[in-house]
């Protein structure tokens, strides 16, 4: 499995977030961060429907995390931010065309693996 660049980017949003007591803006993230602010709010969104991070309109407005460092995941951010898990055909949803099915063993490990992360 690789992580799509949305991953790298959510893991630096929230380290930077959990530096700061005070809620910090897009901007100012995407110009600490040296990434696009586009990419920051895209990616600052999802984390916030997923009750990750929250923010605050206004003038002391900004994003800060919802909860402890400590209590979010990477695991968690990672399964917010990627779209798609199936390390083999068979995972997907739609109909596989493997051979091995539905006697494979494998199908079976990948999603004990993909439960533990």
């Amino acid at each position: 499995m690789r992580l799509s660049q949305a991953s790298d980017f959510a893991l630096r949003i929230l380290m930077l977030l959990a530096s700061k007591k005070e809620p910090i803006t897009i901007e100012a993230m995407s110009e600490r961060l040296g990434l696009v602010k586009s990419h920051v709010m895209k990616i600052s969104a999802k984390l916030h429907r997923a009750g990750i991070v929250k923010s605050q309109r206004g003038r002391i407005g900004g994003v800060s995390l919802a909860s402890k460092p400590l209590e979010i995941t990477v695991g968690q951010v990672v399964r917010i931010i990627e779209s798609d898990f199936a390390a083999v055909e068979c995972m997907h949803d739609k109909q596989s065309t493997c051979s091995f099915m539905p006697r494979c063993k494998l199908q079976k490990q990948c999603m004990l693996q993909l439960k533990r992360f």
